[in-house]
C-alpha cells in the first residue's frame, strides 16, 4: 500500500463529533498497516478525563487483533473550513507508545506527507538505554 493509500484509508474515518461539553471527537484519523499487512484505523477521542490520540487508538485496534508490529502509520487532520486535509506527525506520546509495543517498531515507516516517510527511530532522538557513567 503506498503512502497516499494509506491517507486516503486515515482520511475515511475522519467524523467530527463535537460533544456538549465542547470536547471534540474524531477530528484526527490514523491509519496502520501492520507487518502482516492488515491495516487497522482509529481515531481520537477527547474527554474531561482522558484523551485517546488517533494513532493510538488504531494500535489498539491491532493489538486487540493479537498484532503488535507496525509496517507504516499516518495521522490526518482536515481543515472543515477549507476542506484541506494535513498530514500530522504523530505526538510525544504515541511515538514512544509505538516503541514500546514492541520495540522493533523503531523501524515503522511514519508517513509525513504524500513523498515523506521516515523510521520513527528518527523521531525518537535518545532513545536507546545510556551508558553508565565512567
Amino acid at each position: 500500500m503506498t503512502s497516499e493509500e494509506l491517507i486516503q484509508k486515515a482520511e475515511s474515518v475522519l467524523n467530527s463529533h463535537k460533544t456538549s461539553d465542547d470536547r471534540l471527537f474524531g477530528d484526527v484519523g490514523a491509519a496502520l498497516i501492520s507487518e502482516q499487512g492488515n491495516v487497522y484505523t482509529g481515531v481520537c477521542v477527547d474527554t474531561a478525563s482522558w484523551g485517546l490520540c488517533a494513532e493510538r487508538s488504531a494500535i489498539a485496534a491491532m493489538v486487540t487483533a493479537k498484532e503488535y508490529k507496525i509496517k507504516k502509520i499516518v495521522g490526518v487532520w482536515k481543515d472543515e473550513k477549507e476542506g484541506k486535509l494535513y498530514v500530522l506527525p504523530p505526538c510525544g506520546i504515541c511515538r514512544e507508545f509505538i516503541r514500546r509495543v514492541d520495540e522493533s517498531n523503531l523501524e515503522t515507516e511514519v508517513v509525513l506527507g504524500k513523498d515523506n516517510v521516515v523510521k520513527l527511530k528518527e523521531l525518537l532522538p535518545h532513545y536507546e538505554w545510556p551508558m553508565p557513567l565512567e
